[in-house]
């Protein structure tokens, strides 16, 4: 298992830090595909370190959607914003599970594009999942407040 957490964590690193030549983001996205192929098979075998079948299974869907997202393509710089959203997901919620820890899942990197008010210009912003999940909880907080308050405002 300890083998994997190494794995995943390179690709995810390969993924983030890819190199400005087309030769090293080819072998980037090849690693990326190689070290999951692998994955896959040591799963398809067996070979799952006491893994639940829920953890399998999640690591099983984001496989697929790395798969999907790089089908046909031979660089990262093939990619467009969105697919390299899509892909650096996958990947975190593959090495999460890997982990199988809690601190694993908060401390998971999550990006996503946002639109901005004013503006038709998209945002991507990136952060870990337990900021995520704050500014969810901020922005709800918000918006469950009283819009008029008369007598109890200060």
């Amino acid at each position: 298992m300890k083998r994997w957490i190494w794995l995943v964590v390179l690709t995810t690193a390969m993924a983030a830090a890819t190199a400005q030549e087309p030769t090293a983001q080819q072998d980037g996205l090849q690693m990326i595909l190689t070290q999951q192929q692998q994955l896959q098979r040591d799963l398809d075998d067996g070979k799952t370190s006491g893994m639940t079948t829920r953890q399998v299974n999640i690591i099983r869907k984001s496989q697929r959607e790395v798969f999907a997202v790089t089908e046909g393509k031979t660089h990262l710089d093939q990619l467009t914003m969105e697919e390299k959203v899509r892909l650096e997901n996958a990947l975190e919620r593959i090495n999460a599970e890997v982990k199988g820890t809690r601190a694993g899942q908060d401390s998971k990197q999550v990006c996503w594009r946002e639109k901005q008010t004013g503006t038709t210009v998209n945002v991507t912003r990136c952060g870990t999942e337990a900021e995520m999940r704050e500014a969810r909880e901020g922005a709800r907080d918000f918006l469950e407040r009283p819009k008029v308050c008369g007598d109890r405002c200060g």
